[in-house]
């Protein structure tokens, strides 16, 4: 992959990283229906456990990367709080638009801070 360092550096300055646990996601593709690469990052807080993941893929049929966001509540059952994608043009894809749609589709909050996200 081309850009592969580059998205890795963006995503590590973000606090994702890429674990044993999301090869297995990456595999998969359980947040796509592509093959992906997922990176993701844990809050321990209030809230209990949540996990962001963010996934990147490439939907060559329509000639796009699309990334996207999942944070889940892993301490509550059902505990989905936050489920977006946004996708970028293969011809327009650079590290500064992916930054810029990361900056989109990721909140800038501590969802472990929070207090108990459980209702939501």
């Amino acid at each position: 992959m081309l850009f592969k360092k580059n998205i890795k550096k963006v995503l590590a300055e973000r606090g994702f990283t890429h674990s044993g646990n999301d090869a297995t996601l990456s595999i998969h593709g359980e947040y796509a229906r592509h093959i992906q690469y997922v990176f993701s990052k844990e809050h321990f807080g209030n809230a209990g456990r949540v996990m962001d993941l963010v996934f990147l893929t490439a939907d060559f049929r329509n000639e796009r990367i699309v990334i996207g966001f999942f944070r889940e509540n892993v301490s509550v059952e059902h505990g989905v709080l936050m489920n977006t994608a946004a996708s970028i043009p293969l011809l327009k894809f650079s590290i500064e638009t992916l930054e810029k749609e990361l900056d989109r589709i990721i909140p800038s909050d501590d969802p472990a801070n929070q207090g108990n996200l459980e209702g939501i």
